[in-house]
């Protein structure tokens, strides 16, 4: 597998080290043969909206998938938008092709996830339904722990963080455990603001002025809290390395759809 970047996160009292792989904005747009005229105009259109060169986003994630299953890989780290609108086909999708990698695969919810690209609004609750399989049971908020440290994902998919998920972080952060966090949208951080504001025009991240209370608590406590070790995130389009706290950083991760893969090796401190 060819790893766009390498990067260590180290964590102490490690007894072994781990391997992940970092994807986010895979935009994977699927319509199943059955699918009505209109589903395959869609997806046609947004596959070639997304087309990398002359590669149909769906034919790299597969690639990387297929590689995956044989590169040594602990778990492959998804930061959202990994299909590019919810449709019963793309969430099914999803759930067949996943777990054929033979990979652990631990998934974020993206805004892409909740999406629409049509005039019928998406029904969130049924979209979270279909995608909670392979989104560790809810796409909410999950927890996968690894005896020596836990991976926690987060769905800030609507640039917003609801005080419940603030209070179930609040919870995981209390075990003492180091926690490498996995969500869509980016916290908003000194290091990495300039260059979002050139490339959007807007801050397009959580931890603003303008946000609720409970988005600027949990983005207080992200950055406060010493073990949660690193963040993971995608959305911005483009790849960053940054401090979102005094020795700990957060990793953007550029668009699958263009052959960005990030490999991560926890290791011992």
């Amino acid at each position: 597998m060819q790893f766009t970047e390498t990067v260590s996160v180290k964590i102490p009292g490690l007894t072994k080290s781990y391997t992940f792989l970092h994807l986010s904005d895979a935009h994977v747009a699927y319509a199943a043969p059955g699918a009505s005229d209109a589903a395959k105009e869609l997806a046609a259109k947004q596959t070639k909206a997304w087309m990398h060169g002359d590669i149909p986003p769906v034919n790299v994630f597969e690639t990387v998938l297929a590689e995956a299953k044989d590169a040594g890989i602990d778990a492959i780290l998804m930061a959202g938008d990994c299909i590019d609108y919810y449709s019963p086909d793309n969430a099914a999708y999803m759930r067949e092709h996943l777990p054929v990698c033979g990979t652990e695969v631990l998934y974020a919810a993206g805004n892409h996830e909740y999406g629409s690209y049509t005039a019928e609004a998406v029904d969130r609750a049924q979209a979270a339904a279909d995608l909670a399989p392979v989104m560790s049971g809810t796409p909410d908020f999950w927890v996968r722990d690894f005896g020596e440290f836990l991976v926690i994902g987060v769905d800030d998919s609507t640039q917003h963080v609801r005080p419940e998920q603030v209070e179930k972080m609040k919870e995981q952060i209390a075990r003492g455990l180091p926690i490498l966090l996995l969500m869509h949208i980016p916290l908003r951080t000194p290091a990495i603001e300039p260059s979002v504001m050139k490339v959007w025009g807007t801050t397009f991240m959580i931890g603003t002025d303008e946000d609720p209370d409970s988005t600027k608590e949990f983005c207080e406590l992200v950055k406060s809290a010493e073990n949660v070790a690193a963040v993971f995130a995608g959305h911005i389009h483009y790849a960053h390395t940054g401090e979102f706290a005094p020795g700990r950083m957060q990793y953007v991760s550029a668009p699958a759809f263009t052959g960005f893969l990030r490999k991560i090796i926890i290791e011992k401190a």
